[in-house]
């Protein structure tokens, strides 16, 4: 599916890394904002990047006209998501409609929706794009726009991915509050061959994503839920985990080790050195967990938990690798 022109909505990191990735295929792309203020922060975080080549920012929209492909990225429930494209899609009659993210089934899509849409998926950190779930029954030029940003279209029966990374994080931040830092985790991580660690790749994806799945789902642990109201959204509000200073590379925030000591104590939790060889071990033990409680191709979890985690390459996947080393 050749793409000359797509809309973006959704004020997110994901949103905006999906704006870039298109853009760089040669798109022309209009990223519709919610308002003025979201619309200053992309716009801002496109010039920091040297990334807004190709890319039109926008609040109204009727800006997405003539588009090919319409794009949700809100995050919402499944009534925001078909009002955000079917208001596109007054001005784009005819064009291919994308939900991207988990939270709602294609069957609430599709009741919304005057015509065919897709619900996909990709959870690695932006801006990189390297699987891209679709669910099954999915509108078919999904698998087109995957293809157009050099992703590798993967049909599923639920999305794997955002299950997984979930797991991920939720390990993470139980081993900061547990005695460790977010840069002893990610350091441990790393070394173990991660593409980048939970705690940073967290800061890359948006707090808030998390967030909003401890709301909607419930969590034991108080760190990261106390994170996002004092405004540690991750990267895109310049502090999350670490600090962003300039809107450049991380940085080490001590602040953020003191919030979780201080909700160890109220919690009657003493923190306690842990070492890498415990770091990993948990991280992989939660990705193994959830990995064996999917449904679907062992294959694609593996692919899948090497795209959206980052685990690496090398060991095969997060099953294949479980499966050489049980005893």
């Amino acid at each position: 599916m050749a793409i000359a022109r797509a809309a973006v909505a959704g004020g997110s990191p994901q949103a905006l890394g999906l704006a870039v990735a298109l853009a760089e295929t040669g798109a022309a792309v209009v990223l519709i904002e919610e308002d003025t203020w979201d619309l200053q922060r992309a716009r801002d975080a496109l010039m920091r990047a040297g990334k807004g080549a190709g890319i039109t920012l926008a609040t109204d929209p009727a800006e997405a006209a003539d588009a090919a492909a319409l794009i949700e990225v809100s995050g919402g429930e499944a009534a925001l998501r078909t009002a955000l494209l079917s208001a596109m899609l007054r001005h784009s009659p005819g064009a291919l409609c994308v939900s991207l993210g988990d939270g709602v089934t294609l069957n609430e899509l599709s009741a919304g929706m005057r015509g065919p849409v897709a619900l996909l998926d990709t959870d690695a950190p932006p801006p990189g794009i390297g699987v891209v779930e679709i669910v099954a029954g999915s509108d078919p030029r999904a698998e087109g726009l995957a293809r157009h940003l050099g992703a590798l279209p993967v049909i599923v029966p639920a999305f794997c991915g955002a299950s997984l990374v979930a797991a991920l994080e939720d390990a993470a931040e139980a081993l900061v509050f547990d005695g460790s830092t977010p840069w002893e985790v990610d350091a441990a991580a790393e070394d173990f061959g991660f593409a980048l660690g939970p705690c940073a790749a967290q800061d890359l994806r948006g707090l808030d994503r998390a967030f909003a799945r401890h709301r909607a789902h419930g969590h034991a642990l108080p760190v990261v839920d106390r994170m996002v109201p004092e405004g540690r959204l991750g990267r895109k509000g310049g502090v999350g985990w670490y600090r962003y200073p300039g809107g450049g590379g991380r940085v080490i925030d001590p602040l953020v080790e003191d919030l979780a000591r201080e909700e160890a104590h109220f919690a009657g939790v003493t923190p306690r050195p842990i070492d890498d060889a415990e770091i990993v071990g948990r991280l992989v033990g939660a990705l193994t967990q959830a990995a064996r409680t999917m449904p679907g191709d062992t294959g694609v979890i593996d692919l899948i938990s090497v795209h959206a985690c980052g685990f690496p390459a090398e060991r095969g996947g997060i099953l294949y690798h479980h499966a050489r080393t049980v005893r």
